[in-house]
């Protein structure tokens, strides 16, 4: 499952105009990297966990003929994509117990939603058994530079993906018991940079950002400092499926 907060966050930003492109740093540009660097072909099939309006499954059947279909926690969101597009394959769902065969698909992609999650083991679990052997994962994620700081990222009041941004350390050993290994992890961290202005253009100030992330007055600064503290970075892991996971009984 996913925070409902956050759920409604994005329900709400997915009606700005930046939105068109995904709302998460380095939209389609990022997806398209992690395409290349997964090595995934027209034909391949193509799940997109966390698939919001389906941008992505848009972009992936579109411009790369691959058999994308998504999966979104939010109905209001998988209605608004389908309000758009009545044939675009995305359904509403739980990462958490995905819906599918068991080695039913070449990749996944994981946008800006592990952060989001509240069991990010079962999520990457249930990815690698939907998986094909050798089957690709492509991860997009904030990650907190200074992990030292990241209790304090929790104890925030804003509704934002930055109370649960990652620990790389701690990321890579649960990947790594989910089952799989690592191809490449690359630093973006200057594609969050440049969200962060396209929320301050959005909003006038993060500051008005923060507030209506939360809904409620929030101490401003506060979260400047914790953040701060944090070091925020963003990246892109493309990992591929090692070996098959025993069910647990």
């Amino acid at each position: 499952m996913t925070s409902p907060h956050c759920h409604k966050l994005f329900e709400q930003l997915s009606d700005q105009p930046f939105a068109s492109a995904g709302i998460r740093p380095g939209g389609l540009d990022l997806t398209r990297r992690g395409l290349v660097l997964a090595r995934l072909a027209p034909g391949d099939a193509v799940l997109d966990v966390g698939c919001g309006t389906g941008v992505t499954v848009r972009y992936l059947v579109r411009e790369h003929a691959i058999r994308a279909v998504g999966l979104d926690a939010s109905s209001f969101l998988v209605a608004q994509g389908k309000a758009g597009d009545t044939a675009l394959p995305i359904l509403t769902g739980n990462a958490q117990a995905l819906p599918f065969v068991d080695e039913s698909f070449d990749g996944v992609f994981l946008e800006c939603m592990l952060s989001l999650v509240l069991d990010r083991v079962q999520v990457l679990q249930e990815c690698c058994r939907i998986l094909k052997p050798h089957g690709r994962i492509i991860v997009t994620d904030l990650y907190a530079r200074n992990p030292e700081a990241i209790e304090a990222l929790r104890g925030l009041s804003v509704r934002s993906c930055l109370r649960g941004a990652l620990d790389k350390d701690r990321f890579l050993h649960e990947c790594s018991v989910s089952g799989f290994g690592f191809a490449c992890f690359e630093d973006h961290s200057d594609l969050l940079r440049d969200f962060a202005v396209q929320m301050i253009w959005t909003y006038g100030a993060l500051d008005r950002f923060w507030t209506e992330a939360g809904k409620c007055a929030v101490c401003s600064g506060k979260v400047h400092q914790t953040v701060r503290e944090a070091k925020p970075g963003y990246f892109l892991l493309v990992g591929f499926k090692a070996r098959r996971l025993h069910k647990l009984f």
